[in-house]
C-alpha cells in the first residue's frame, strides 16, 4: 500500500470515529449549535427573527458566519449542522493525522506513524470524555472553534517541519475563524520559537513574510473584534467584564468555580504527560521535541496567569469602578482554553512513542467506547429530561406554524434552542448573551427586570394576573409567552401540552369595558 493511501485511509477512519463520537455523544443540536447557526443564518438574513436581542448584537464571529451562515439559507438547521460536522471534523482529522504522524516519525519502530494517529485519536477522545479542567472541548457541535483547532493543528505541524509560510497561514485562519483560540496559538507558538532558539539569520526575511501573510489572513476575523472591544465607554466595559467573568460565563473562565474533581484529574494528567515526556527524552531530544514541550509549557504558562488573575477575593459590585480591573481582563479572555484541549492532546500523541502499542489499541479502543456511550450513562447535570425536552420542542414547533413571523417570545430560562426549533425571536435568553460590552449590560438588564417582575409577581398570590402580565408587556413589548403548564397565567391560551403552554399577553394597556 502506498504512502499516500494509507494516510488517506488513516485521515477516513480518524473522521468516522469523530464523527461517530460527535453524533452519539452530542445530537444535534448541540449545545452551541443553535447560538452560532443562528447567528450565521441572521447575518446572510436580517429580516428572520429580527428584535431578537442576541441576533442584534455584534457578531463576533463573522469569519465563520460568512463562510457557512448561507447554507442556512438552502437548508434547515439541522442538515446544515450535519454538513458543518462532516466538514469541520475532516479538518480535524486531517490535520490531527498531520500532527500525530509528525510527532511519530522518529518513533516509528512499532508501528506507522499514520496508524499511530489513529490510535492517539481514540486514546484522545477517551480522554475527552473522562472530563475537563474550564469546560473546553474538541469533538462535539459544530462552531467556530472547531474550525480553528484544525488550524491550530495544521500550524503546529507545518512549524515542526520549519514551512513557515503554511505556518502562518493557517495560523492567521486560526485567529480569523475563532480570534481568542488563534492568537493564544499564536503566543504559544511565539514561546515554542523562543525555546527552541534555532539562530537561522538567512530566514530572517522569510520570517518578515510569514509575520506579513499571518496579519493579512487574520485581518478579516481580528479587526471586527478589536472594533467590538473598542466600541464600548470604560465604565460599560467593565461592568460587561464582571457580568461575563464573574456569572455568565464563570464556569470557563473563573478558577474558583472549577470543581475540585477538574482539578484533581487535570494534576493527573498533567504527571502523566511529564513522566512520559521524562521517559522519552532519555530516548531523543531533538529541536522538534524541544519546540512541541516549548509549546506544551507555553499553554501552562497561561493557566499559571489565569490562577493569578482568579485566585482571591472577588470584586465586589459597589466598588467595582474603583478597583484594578486588571484580573478581569486577563480572565475574559480564556486562559485555560487552549491548555484544556492541549494536556489530553500532548499525552494521547505521546503515548505511541513511549509504549509498545499492542495493549494500547486495547486502551484506545476502551476509549473510544467510553466516549461514544459517556453521555448516556453519565447525562449532563443542566439537561432537560427527556420527556419535557419533547414538550418543549413540541411546543416550539406549533410557535414556528402559528405565529407571526415578526414575533417576540418571553421564554423561559432553561428555553433550548427556541429560535432553532421555534424560529422566532427572543426578548431575552440566558444561553444567548452577546458578547460586545454593551449587549451584554443590556443582557443582564433584561434578566434582572425578568427575574424580580416574576418574584413580585408570582410571590403574591402563585399566579400571574392580567394587570402583572400588561406590566411584564409595558416594560418588555413582548406579546407572547411560552411558560410551565403548571404555572397560572391571567392571559389567552394558544397551545397546552404536559409540560409548556402557549399565551397570548394581554395588551399593555386593559381595553375600555373590561
Amino acid at each position: 500500500m502506498t504512502e499516500r493511501r494509507s494516510r488517506l485511509l488513516v485521515v477516513a477512519a480518524v473522521w468516522l470515529s469523530f464523527l461517530l463520537v460527535s453524533l452519539v455523544s452530542a445530537p444535534i443540536p448541540a449545545v452551541n449549535e443553535p447560538h452560532y447557526l443562528a447567528m450565521a443564518r441572521h447575518s446572510w438574513d436580517p429580516a428572520w427573527c429580527a428584535g431578537d436581542l442576541f441576533l442584534s448584537s455584534f457578531p463576533s464571529h463573522q469569519v465563520f458566519y460568512w463562510t457557512f451562515g448561507w447554507l442556512t439559507l438552502w437548508f434547515d438547521f439541522t442538515t446544515v449542522a450535519l454538513i458543518g460536522r462532516a466538514i469541520s471534523l475532516a479538518m480535524i482529522a486531517a490535520s490531527w493525522t498531520s500532527l500525530a504522524a509528525r510527532r511519530q516519525r522518529e518513533d516509528s519502530e512499532h508501528s506507522s506513524p499514520h496508524a499511530s494517529a489513529l490510535l492517539s485519536a481514540w486514546l484522545f477522545l477517551g480522554l475527552q470524555a473522562i472530563g475537563n479542567l474550564s469546560g473546553e472541548w474538541l469533538i462535539g457541535g459544530f462552531e467556530s472553534k472547531v474550525v480553528a483547532y484544525s488550524l491550530v493543528f495544521w500550524s503546529i505541524s507545518a512549524m515542526l517541519d520549519r514551512r513557515l509560510l503554511t505556518a502562518a497561514a493557517c495560523g492567521g485562519a486560526a485567529i480569523s475563524f475563532h480570534p481568542i483560540v488563534g492568537l493564544w496559538h499564536l503566543a504559544a507558538m511565539g514561546i515554542a520559537e523562543l525555546v527552541r532558539f534555532e539562530v537561522e539569520p538567512s530566514r530572517w526575511r522569510r520570517w518578515l513574510v510569514a509575520i506579513a501573510l499571518l496579519m493579512l489572513v487574520a485581518l478579516p476575523g481580528l479587526w471586527p473584534a478589536i472594533e467590538m472591544l473598542r466600541a464600548a465607554n470604560a465604565r460599560t466595559s467593565v461592568i460587561a467584564n464582571y457580568i461575563q467573568v464573574y456569572y455568565r460565563l464563570k464556569h470557563h473562565l473563573d478558577p474558583m468555580d472549577f470543581g475540585v474533581a477538574n482539578y484533581v484529574r487535570y494534576g493527573m494528567l498533567g504527571l502523566v504527560w511529564l513522566s512520559l515526556w521524562w521517559w522519552r527524552r532519555r530516548r531523543t531530544d531533538s529541536l522538534d521535541d524541544r519546540w512541541w514541550m516549548g509549546y506544551v509549557v507555553a499553554a501552562a504558562l497561561f493557566v499559571g496567569l489565569g490562577f493569578a488573575a482568579g485566585l482571591g477575593p472577588r470584586p465586589q459590585p459597589v466598588n467595582l469602578l474603583t478597583e484594578p480591573h486588571w484580573r478581569m481582563v486577563v480572565l475574559k479572555f480564556y486562559p485555560f482554553r487552549l491548555f484544556d484541549l492541549l494536556l489530553p492532546v500532548a499525552v494521547a500523541i505521546l503515548l505511541p512513542s513511549v509504549f509498545r502499542q499492542r495493549w494500547l489499541w486495547l486502551l484506545g479502543s476502551v476509549g473510544l467506547a467510553w466516549a461514544v456511550i459517556a453521555t448516556r450513562v453519565l447525562p449532563p447535570s443542566n439537561q432537560l429530561p427527556s420527556p419535557m425536552r419533547a414538550d418543549w420542542r413540541d411546543a416550539c414547533r406549533w410557535v414556528a406554524a402559528n405565529t407571526p413571523a415578526n414575533t417576540v417570545f418571553h421564554t423561559p430560562f432553561e428555553a433550548e434552542a427556541f429560535k432553532w426549533f421555534g424560529q422566532r425571536a427572543e426578548y431575552v435568553n440566558l444561553k444567548d448573551c452577546p458578547q460586545d460590552a454593551a449587549g451584554v449590560v443590556e443582557w443582564n438588564r433584561r434578566m434582572r427586570l425578568i427575574t424580580k417582575w416574576s418574584e413580585k409577581s408570582f410571590n403574591d398570590d402563585d399566579e400571574y394576573s392580567a394587570d402583572e402580565l400588561r406590566e411584564l408587556v409595558r416594560q418588555t413589548g413582548v406579546c407572547f409567552a411560552i411558560t410551565r403548564t403548571r404555572v397560572r397565567y391571567d392571559a389567552d391560551l394558544l397551545y397546552s401540552n404536559d409540560s409548556y403552554k402557549i399565551l397570548r399577553l394581554p395588551d399593555a394597556e386593559p381595553s375600555p369595558g373590561r
